[in-house]
């Protein structure tokens, strides 16, 4: 790379901002006579004389949250404190400078400054910390070190945990005898088990638990007050064991809690706080109505039907608060109020008032949103495409008057050229109009469920998550799409199926019946038509398909991790959906009966699809401070045909690139395997339609906050790395090396015609930037390759991007470099 010459107007520059930084040394204000230093850095050390301590950099970050004082941070290496030494500076300012003042208050920091009181006390509050998570003996010690001026100070913190104690035993005590039973009926399931860390996360886990118990179990009044400190007794100093003890305390001068069962429940649908209770004038299903004989706004059996208490049953927490999650859930009423008191003449006994204000029953909304597409042109260059996202949607909370919610969704979205005039103006429309039936209760399609309980297949607590908290959806949408002068796309589908919060970390979502239609039309002589006369098997991927699931067709599993106190959390996604095995079936027996070997099909043209599709997705999160965080992200597919099909529908067939990929190409530019593209095909250098049968995916991003200019919204940057690449199972003569392979080709002329699946991952390095106004992220990532798919054999079969391509000899080539070999992808959202 040759050097770029520097004139004076550079170097003018380079001394200018070399006198802005040598201004904004703070060592200026320090007050020598007081001794003042500022607090350079904290460092904590552990030494680990007693054995290995496990998660070392997890309990490192703990004991920092506790440290008293904290350095001052830096934005964009200035030390925050010089921004509050320069706010204190009023004198002889005018409003102007006054305004400008306050907003480098905003931004400083006032200067924390080193005291051995403050690490003495950081020292006690270590030592506490320890001592509550097992390490009994655990010793902290400090000290502080100046630079060569005595401007600045690093305190080092040494830390000997020792070895950590563990429970040897674990016992319940109560004089509560009825209560004692059904905790000692409970202990193998305890989170203080023999073996685990003294610790008083542990101990406020089984608080939570044993709270969560007695209160599903009558002891409606139970809290975690009456659960006393752990108690040790028979202490082993040799081998750092300890037995130990949680005994439940009763209510004063009481030998015993009260276990309550449910007597009256009282629902009133259209409760006005303004008026006196209405008296109950309807029973059903032994829930008392109060209507004031006005017609109901809801069926009231769908009401009773997501109350799960009745009268006579043992109270039960979780029972009740799902009753007052699913009402509230309906999307008829506001949340509901509830009322308990204690029956006068029944002891022991709790009736319930559950008070219902009707919602709003229409609800028309609006969204509006651009996009941003970078796109090879089959003449010359690049052309930028801008996408309008016109989103209008309309809401009925009651439409079939048992609280159903129908969502209309429609969607149009034309992407227009505004920077070419060479070219056309509009280049792609797509319109989906998608409706959404929900309803407030499980429905058990065909039985399916009831059979699969019976069996033994699904368990007690699944079924009783389908009960209480499943809703039943129907679906139906209509989606068009048309890629102007090339093709035009028609998607039907219709589906049926369930909604379940299994708990608040995980949610299923599974699809019993599904019909997709897939129409596609291909224009005469179009690009896009000779780019599938020279690719077989994407016309055949491109034909009328018809995708059907009749008794299953697709599951969705989703689950989040509760952040924990180091900031680290998991996401994971399992996703499942196969196509036409019951036709097979079918279609099998008809065969066998009819002694033919006849395909079914839908007149002439249209193929029922038989594929087998499988994805999987996890992150991990780490959420280092506030406003510095790391992602980590693994994204596995395969899709895979089977009995009379060939292929696998192009709709269905997974694809990288873009904004929520590799970042680094566009959208379906990427792949399949060591092919190179459309870089040498005039024909389709406009298109990009890459997808194949199998996906790897790897996303690391590293986010932190730049600045929140005037106070208004905040502008976060990332830098990231991507990596990936698609691959289909079979050989595709029209697309070279796109197999995949566990082991490298080479042809007669010595070039690599295949190679290991891992060699042929592509990666992309890049920054980005995002606007986060609390309600929306638009956010801005540039992408550049940095290994391709393919080797490069003029480079020794290099697949490292030739660095010839960022050569830069003159000033003027420093954008033209950047725009050719960056990727710009514009979107709303984080990527994941």
């Amino acid at each position: 790379m040759m050097p770029i010459r520097l004139d004076a107007s550079y170097l003018f520059a380079i001394a200018a901002l070399i006198v802005v930084l040598c201004g904004c040394n703070t060592t200026q204000f320090l007050d020598k006579s007081k001794g003042e230093q500022y607090l350079h850095k904290n460092v904590i050390k552990i030494e680990e004389k007693s054995g290995k301590i496990k998660n070392k950099s997890s309990l490192v970050s703990e004991l920092t949250n506790l440290l008293v004082k904290r350095e001052n941070k830096e934005m964009f290496r200035i030390p925050r404190q010089y921004f509050y030494y320069m706010a204190q500076d009023t004198f002889d300012r005018t409003k102007i400078g006054i305004a400008f003042n306050r907003w480098l208050a905003k931004r400083g920091e006032a200067p924390v400054f080193i005291d051995t009181i403050s690490a003495y006390e950081s020292v006690r509050s270590m030592e506490s910390y320890l001592k509550s998570r097992g390490y009994f003996y655990a010793n902290v010690s400090y000290k502080i070190k100046s630079n060569s001026d005595s401007t600045k100070a690093t305190v080092t913190y040494t830390v000997q945990p020792d070895s950590r104690y563990i429970i040897d035993k674990f016992e319940f005590q109560s004089k509560d005898t009825a209560l004692l039973r059904l905790l000692n009926n409970t202990i193998g399931k305890s989170i203080l088990k023999p073996g685990a860390p003294v610790d008083v996360k542990l101990y406020d886990q089984e608080v939570v638990r044993i709270t969560r118990f007695l209160r599903d179990n009558g002891y409606a009044y139970f809290n975690p007050q009456y659960v006393s400190n752990l108690e040790g007794f028979d202490s082993s100093n040799v081998k750092k064991t300890v037995s130990i003890r949680l005994k439940v305390l009763t209510p004063n001068n009481q030998n015993a809690h009260r276990k309550y069962t449910i007597g009256n429940i009282y629902v009133f649908p259209d409760y006005d706080p303004n008026l006196a209770d209405i008296k109950p004038d309807t029973l059903i299903d032994g829930l008392f109505f109060g209507t004031g004989g006005q017609p109901f706004r809801v069926n009231l059996r769908t009401l009773a039907s997501s109350i799960y208490i009745r009268p006579g049953e043992v109270y039960n927490q979780e029972a009740l608060d799902n009753s007052i999650r699913q009402l509230g859930a309906l999307g008829v009423f506001k949340p509901p109020t509830l009322k308990t008191e204690e029956d006068s003449l029944h002891l022991g006994t709790l009736n319930f008032k559950i008070y219902l204000s009707g919602n709003k029953k229409w609800e028309i909304g609006w969204d509006i949103s651009a996009s941003f597409t970078e796109r090879s042109s089959n003449l010359a260059g690049r052309r930028l495409l801008i996408g309008l996202n016109i989103n209008p949607s309309l809401r009925n909370r009651n439409v079939l008057k048992g609280a159903e919610l129908l969502v209309s969704n429609l969607n149009f979205v034309p992407e227009a050229n505004f920077f070419d005039k060479n070219q056309k103006f509009l280049n792609s429309l797509d319109f989906n109009f998608q409706n959404d039936l929900y309803f407030p209760r499980f429905t058990d399609y065909l039985g399916i469920w009831r059979r699969l309980r019976k069996w033994g297949i699904t368990g007690p607590n699944f079924n009783k998550n389908l009960r209480q908290k499943a809703t039943s959806r129907m679906s139906a949408g209509y989606n068009y799409l048309n890629l102007l002068d090339n093709y035009k796309l028609h998607f039907v589908n219709l589906s049926f199926g369930y909604d379940v919060p299994v708990s608040i970390n995980h949610r299923v979502s599974i699809n019993h019946f599904g019909v997709d239609i897939v129409l596609p039309s291909i224009i005469d002589s179009s690009i896009f038509d000779l780019v599938l006369d020279r690719n077989p098997a994407l016309r055949a991927s491109f034909s009328p398909q018809f995708i059907t699931g009749l008794l299953f067709r697709d599951i969705n599993f989703v689950y989040t991790s509760p952040p924990k106190t180091t900031g680290k959390s998991w996401y994971f996604r399992g996703y499942f959906d196969i196509s036409g095995i019951e036709l097979m079936a079918a279609n099998l027996v008809y065969n066998t009966i009819a002694k033919t070997n006849k395909v079914f099909k839908v007149g002439n043209d249209v193929e029922f699809s038989h594929y087998a599709k499988l994805e999987l997705d996890g992150r991990r999160y780490w959420q280092l401070t506030t406003n510095r965080s790391f992602i980590a992200r693994l994204n596995l597919g395969a899709v895979l045909p089977y009995y009379s099909s060939k292929t696998v529908p192009y709709v269905k067939q997974f694809y990288v690139g873009g904004p929520y990929s590799i970042r680094g190409w566009y959208t379906r530019e990427l792949g399949p395997g060591l092919y190179k593209g459309d870089s040498d095909n005039t024909l389709s250098r406009n298109l990009f339609y890459q997808a194949a049968a199998l996906k790897m995916e790897f996303n690391l991003e590293y986010r932190f906050l730049m600045s929140r200019p005037f106070g208004m919204f905040n502008m976060y940057g990332a830098v990231f790395l991507d990596g990936g690449n698609i691959w289909t199972t079979e050989n595709d003569p029209s697309r070279k090396g796109s197999q995949f392979s566990l082991q490298k080709e080479v042809d007669e002329d010595g070039l690599i015609v295949k190679d290991l699946f891992l060699r042929e991952t592509a990666l992309a390095v890049g920054y980005g930037f995002r606007v986060d106004v609390s309600y929306v992220v638009v956010r801005l990532d540039l992408g550049t390759p940095i290994r391709n798919n393919y080797p490069d054999p003029s480079r020794n079969n290099s697949y490292f991007v030739d660095p010839k391509t960022w050569q830069i000899n003159k000033a003027g080539d420093v954008w033209k470099r950047f725009k050719n070999n960056t990727s710009f992808q514009l979107a709303i959202g984080y990527p994941f």
